[in-house]
């Protein structure tokens, strides 16, 4: 259960909706888990609907799976990047030392 309704019940200290800010009346929601009240239950499911919308601001399956492939896409290029620069280092140390092999050995 995410939220009760009550009845006939004022909530103490004239608290007020947590979504609109308007004066709760002796009928109001209340969500179980976080203890916020709303003025009623189209006024709960709006700031719900809102609250999702800031967690995953994609509205649709599409868009979420080509930001994801994006940041994934993004995060294959810079690992394949820092390979290729840790190899092209390991290459030339390996050309330095065996000119200097080669130098050396010739003299």
């Amino acid at each position: 259960m995410r939220f009760m309704l009550v009845n006939q019940e004022r909530p103490r200290h004239g608290a007020s909706c947590s979504a609109c800010a308007r004066p709760l009346g002796s009928s109001y929601v209340r969500h179980v888990s976080k203890q916020e009240r709303y003025c009623d239950y189209d006024c709960y499911r709006r700031y719900q609907q809102t609250a999702m919308g800031m967690l995953w601001p994609y509205q649709s399956s599409l868009e979420a799976v080509t930001v994801l492939a994006a940041i994934s896409s993004w995060s294959l290029m810079m690992q394949m990047g820092a390979l290729s620069r840790s190899l092209t280092e390991a290459y030339l140390r390996a050309h330095d030392l065996l000119t200097a092999e080669a130098e050396g050995g010739d003299g």
